[in-house]
């Protein structure tokens, strides 16, 4: 039994073909991971920016908010509607039960920075309400009725006078982000690690006058 001759233009593929189908693989996979890594890296940043402006956003409602309700009084009480008030920490009173008094639960309230061990944080009585708070970041601005420009209530009868307070506050984000070394919205400015989110508003005093600015 004769076998068939061997046919010599029936090649495989060579070992350098080989590895160069392995390279262009592998650099296909390289990028395509590459991809999905920064696909998944953007997501946990807008994910964390998101946080930090619900965090941001919900601090300067609820300050605001009871901000306004300084001065309530129902019971005509005499109670000192803003016994202090300085430029990054303010305390509020109302009568919010009409007890005559403002012992109840919400009707002393102090808001301030605190910077500790655990980092800095928007304080409520003492008590952290939002963390990730850039440091120094918390102001309040102090205005009279009828004008537009901002006073330092040294004394009593100067917090008396306080019809609107503007609130501003800074949350950045949890994690550090590498990928961001530039922009104004990036703490600390200058590693540019964090994303950084502000907010501000005014809250008017409606139990301490109601004449608008002008």
């Amino acid at each position: 039994m004769m076998l068939s001759s061997f046919n010599k233009t029936n090649y495989g593929f060579t070992l350098i073909e080989l590895l160069v189908a392995m390279t262009m693989g592998l650099l296909v996979l390289a990028a395509i991971l590459q991809i999905l890594d920064s696909q998944n890296r953007a997501n946990v940043v807008q994910q964390e920016v998101a946080y930090a402006q619900q965090n941001v956003r919900a601090a300067v409602h609820l300050m605001a908010r009871e901000i306004r309700s300084a001065g309530y009084d129902p019971e005509n009480s005499g109670l000192t509607s803003i016994p202090a008030a300085a430029a990054t920490s303010i305390q509020v009173r109302a009568d919010l039960d009409a007890d005559g008094s403002t012992a109840g639960t919400g009707e002393d309230v102090t808001y301030s920075e605190v910077t500790d061990a655990n980092g800095t944080y928007l304080a409520r009585n003492g008590t952290a309400i939002v963390y990730d708070v850039v440091p120094n970041s918390l102001q309040f601005t102090y205005y009279q009725g009828g004008t537009t420009t901002s006073f330092v209530p040294a004394s009593q009868a100067d917090r008396d006078a306080i019809r609107v307070v503007a609130v501003q506050l800074q949350v950045h984000t949890e994690d550090e982000h590498r990928d961001h070394t530039s922009g104004y919205d990036l703490y600390p400015s200058s590693a540019g690690t964090c994303r950084v989110r502000t907010l501000a508003t005014r809250a008017r005093i409606r139990n301490m006058g109601f004449k608008d600015l002008e």
